[in-house]
């Protein structure tokens, strides 16, 4: 069976996250480029090396590579040795460490929002904030010969689509100003553009768990989602469906509202929520 899928291509805000250093860039940075070479070089193996060695195994001078190293060594990112040697530091464990919980987030995500694509027959999305901005952190596509695709990695605006309001709608008002900071961007006909418009929509995303993007980021797209809560009931991303409005059939909203929390509550359960907002829920549509 041949399936046909459609690609989603976000003209806003869209980024290439498979760049490397074998294409062309508009923009130069040659100490940056000579830095990661020199970082990706000594993370290939777990032991000391020299400058020179470095310097001839990646075409650089002795005097650029002696410049970063240096400065690596300035900032904790490398240490070195009586020997002269150098050797990385234990500060990108650090720093990567401050990603883990988004990858933890990630594998706790992937079977819920599976079991999520399967149900219902559309792409399943886990987003999370990053900066003022919504990161697709994963998506999973159905088993169907037509359905929208969504490639994780990309970034998009946060006050136009339903994950980007299902967690605003959780976070403090101040962080929610710095993210609305400036005029509201109108990417479709049906994009909100007045704040107070949108405040009042939160307000009652947080009573319902549920988010709607209506053509609202891109024309002919459909998005609802639901919060997901770490262990502490912070907001860390939202979860649910994304695809063609002409798919959609307002009379099964209740049922695709429905699984669409059930998905978000699983996966909050996986990190440790222990709280009853989803319960709370339930409960009250009875």
């Amino acid at each position: 069976m041949q399936v046909a899928h459609l690609n989603l291509e976000f003209t806003h805000t869209v980024y290439d996250m498979s760049m490397n250093k074998s294409k062309k860039s508009n923009y130069s940075a040659p100490a940056v480029d000579a830095m990661l070479d020199i970082v990706e070089r000594m993370a290939q193996e777990s032991r000391v090396f020299n400058l020179t060695e470095l310097a001839v195994g990646l075409d650089l001078s002795n005097n650029l590579v002696f410049r970063v190293l240096n400065r690596l060594l300035e900032r904790g990112y490398v240490e070195r040795l009586e020997s002269g040697g150098y050797r990385l530091s234990d500060g990108f464990f650090t720093l990567g460490m401050k990603l883990y919980s988004r990858f933890e987030l990630r594998v706790a995500a992937r079977k819920h929002l599976e079991k999520l694509s399967a149900e219902v027959g559309e792409t399943a999305q886990l987003q999370v904030l990053s900066g003022r901005e919504m990161l697709v952190l994963e998506a999973v596509a159905p088993s169907s010969d037509f359905y929208l695709h969504v490639t994780p990695g990309i970034r998009v605006l946060a006050h136009c689509n339903a994950y980007g309001k299902v967690v605003m709608a959780f976070l403090p008002p101040e962080r929610v100003d710095e993210i609305l900071e400036g005029r509201l961007e109108r990417v479709t006909k049906r994009t909100i553009t007045c704040k107070k418009t949108l405040m009042n929509e939160l307000k009652r995303i947080k009573k319902t768990g549920v988010a709607y993007d209506n053509e609202e980021y891109s024309r002919g797209v459909f998005c609802v989602g639901s919060p997901v809560f770490d262990s502490d009931g912070k907001i860390v991303g939202g979860v649910g469906l994304t695809g063609l409005t002409s798919r959609f059939n307002p009379e099964n909203a209740p049922e695709l509202e429905k699984k669409v929390l059930e998905c978000a509550e699983r996966v909050s359960s996986g990190l440790g929520y222990g709280g009853d907002f989803f319960t709370t829920l339930a409960t009250s549509a009875k």
